[in-house]
Parts: structure tokens; C-alpha cells; sequence
């Protein structure tokens, strides 16, 4: 039978498995040392409540609480941050008394690293944000040091970690800067080869199809641009694209079409669509402003909601001829075409169609 024995000095009480162990046991118990952990206990509540809670002011970082970076950088002493460093306190200690503890190691490999970031076109700015370090930081990492000196030789291994991670490829670029278009363009032909036509993909990218056009045609494309026709050219490569009603039918027929007449492959003809050299001059021949599209034209003519804008300069003018020659009014081409008159006009004028 269990034994509960309470102290009348200071109120210590303990249960004990049976009287005998209860006497024994509790005439050797410290009143001082209960008094202490009292004491001690009193003030960890009360440091707890007392405790300063600082949310993160950086623009940037965006530090949480529960780590010991809020707690040295932002200087929040809440709980969690509070339990964080002292988890990394112990960790290091630990490490060092097992002879594990590597502070810092050498900076050689993350400066090559920068170098080769930045030379396929990455900027720090973009490094910084991908790496979740400060912009000052990575440059002084990149910088070789000035006056002769060989700059920053250790950094911290966690940092290492974080700028090694970044890989040199398309998709570590900063969505407003420019990337060859080649695979873009490939991929989109590739696309309309095998029946998608240019206004379905230019709606599944949230473009217009004078954009899309344009990007088509272009030497460089910006990176966001890139990313996401490669993640719709991932999506799309082998599926057939709808043919459940006519008009969709003649829609890929036409595109189908269209690309043969211009020899674009389709996505397995390519082993790499990004680097495989190109299969000829034919087939990969930038178009110009020059450049007609008679489905484009046939669409704009028949009114299929077609703007102005939407069609290249060549197409405006044989748009414009061939409504002119039909009878149509500057009026009903502004219209049809969803532009103004005085443009309109202008386009008359510069073919001579008035």
C-alpha cells in the first residue's frame, strides 16, 4: 500500500510505495534545495511572461518565430524562439565536445558556383532571393576582394548548402529576364504540329495570339515565358488536342496543316528540343513582320472576333485590301476589326486602297 508523506517546513510531499520506504526516504528529503526549485520555477513563469515578442522587419528575410535566427536578428524572446537557440546552443556544444563542430568551410567552391550562376545569366539579386540571403551578402561572396585580397575564404556551412542548391538552368532566372527562344519556339511548332492550334495554346498561356506570334518569332523570350511553355509543352506533348466538334476538328486539321507546309517536326522528332542542332533552315527560320497568315486572314475576314491588333503588319494591310475590295465601309472594317476609323484609314492610305 502506497504512503503519501508531506513536509510541515516547507510543504515537500512525495507518495512512496509503501510506509517503510516512506519513513526511510522522506526524513532525507532537503528543504532547501525544494525551497530552490520553488524559487526557480517562479521565475521561469514569470520570464515567460515577461518575455519581449518582436515579429520580423525585414523587407526580405521574412524571419518565423521558432527559430534562433528571430531570436538573435529580430530579437524576439518569445517561448518558441527562446527554446530554438537554446536547442542550437546545445547543438554546437554537443558538437564540440565530440569533436564534430564545423563552424565554417572554405568559400572556394560557393564563389565558382556564383561565377558560373552569373555567367549563364542569374543575377545576385535573383541568387539572394533564391538562396534566402541578403543581396550585400552574395555580392560580397562573388567579389574576389579588392586591393589584392582574396575576400571572404569561409562562410558558414549552412550558406554553402543554400547557394550550392541553386542549379544552373532556365528555371533559376528571374521571370523578367530574357533567355534564348529557341526551345520555346521549337516547342510551340512542335505543339502545333500534332494538331494544337496557336489560339488554344495562347489561351492555356494567358496570351494573345499577336503575342504568342511575336515570342514565336523573337531571338529571346522572358523567362517566365519560358517556363510556362515548357510546363504546357510537358502537359500537352502527347495528348491529341480536342476534335469532339467540327469546328475543333478543322481547327487541328489546320494547324496540322500549317506546320507541314512549313516543316516543323513534331515533339518526338526531338532527342533534346533545347539543344539538338537544327534539322535544316527550313524549319527553324525566324519569321518577320512580313510573315502572312492566311487562317489568321480568313479568320479576321469572316469576322471570327479577330482584332486589328491581333494580326502583324502584313496581315493589317491584306485584311484591309480585301475587306476594301468587297465594298466594306471605313466604318464596318473599324468595327469588324474592333479598332478606330482614323487607324483605319491610315492602313488605306498606306496601301492605296482608299
Amino acid at each position: 500500500m502506497s504512503a503519501t508523506r508531506t513536509c510541515p517546513a516547507c510543504g515537500y510531499s512525495h507518495t512512496y510505495a509503501s510506509d517503510a520506504l516512506a519513513d526511510f526516504h522522506h526524513a532525507r528529503h532537503s528543504c532547501t534545495k525544494h525551497r530552490q526549485d520553488i524559487e526557480r520555477a517562479r521565475r521561469r513563469v514569470q520570464g515567460a511572461r515577461s518575455r519581449v515578442e518582436r515579429d520580423c522587419t525585414h523587407p526580405r528575410a521574412q524571419h518565423v518565430h521558432g527559430t534562433r535566427v528571430a531570436y538573435v536578428r529580430d530579437r524576439c524572446r518569445c517561448t518558441d524562439c527562446t527554446a530554438a537557440n537554446t536547442a542550437a546552443g546545445r547543438a554546437v556544444h554537443r558538437a564540440q565536445t565530440f569533436g564534430r563542430w564545423q563552424p565554417f568551410v572554405d568559400a572556394t567552391p560557393v564563389r565558382e558556383h556564383l561565377c558560373a550562376l552569373r555567367a549563364a545569366g542569374i543575377g545576385v539579386e535573383q541568387i539572394a532571393m533564391l538562396a534566402g540571403l541578403s543581396t550585400s551578402h552574395v555580392r560580397e561572396l562573388a567579389d574576389p576582394g579588392r586591393d589584392g585580397n582574396a575576400g571572404i575564404r569561409r562562410v558558414r556551412p549552412r550558406t554553402a548548402h543554400q547557394v550550392l542548391r541553386i542549379r544552373v538552368d532556365e528555371a533559376s532566372r528571374a521571370p523578367r529576364s530574357h533567355v534564348v527562344a529557341t526551345g520555346t519556339r521549337r516547342r510551340l511548332r512542335a505543339l502545333i504540329a500534332i494538331g494544337w492550334p496557336h489560339d488554344e495554346l495562347a489561351a492555356r498561356l494567358g496570351r494573345s495570339s499577336s503575342g504568342l506570334r511575336r515570342s514565336m518569332r523573337s531571338n529571346a523570350v522572358a523567362a517566365r515565358t519560358a517556363q510556362d511553355v515548357t510546363a504546357l509543352y510537358e502537359q500537352l506533348w502527347s495528348l491529341r488536342p480536342p476534335q469532339s466538334t467540327d469546328d475543333q476538328r478543322a481547327a487541328a486539321d489546320a494547324a496540322r496543316t500549317f506546320a507541314a507546309e512549313r516543316g516543323w517536326l513534331p515533339p518526338l522528332a526531338w532527342d533534346d528540343i533545347d539543344t539538338d542542332p537544327d534539322p535544316g533552315p527550313h524549319t527553324e527560320c525566324p519569321g518577320t513582320d512580313d510573315d502572312v497568315d492566311e487562317i489568321a486572314i480568313e479568320r479576321a475576314l469572316a469576322g471570327d472576333g479577330v482584332r486589328l491588333e491581333h494580326l502583324t503588319l502584313a496581315e493589317q494591310d491584306e485584311v484591309v485590301r480585301r475587306l476594301t475590295e468587297r465594298g466594306k465601309s471605313i466604318r464596318d472594317i473599324a468595327e469588324q476589326l474592333a479598332t478606330t476609323k482614323r487607324t483605319i484609314s491610315r492602313r488605306r492610305a498606306s496601301i492605296n486602297a482608299a
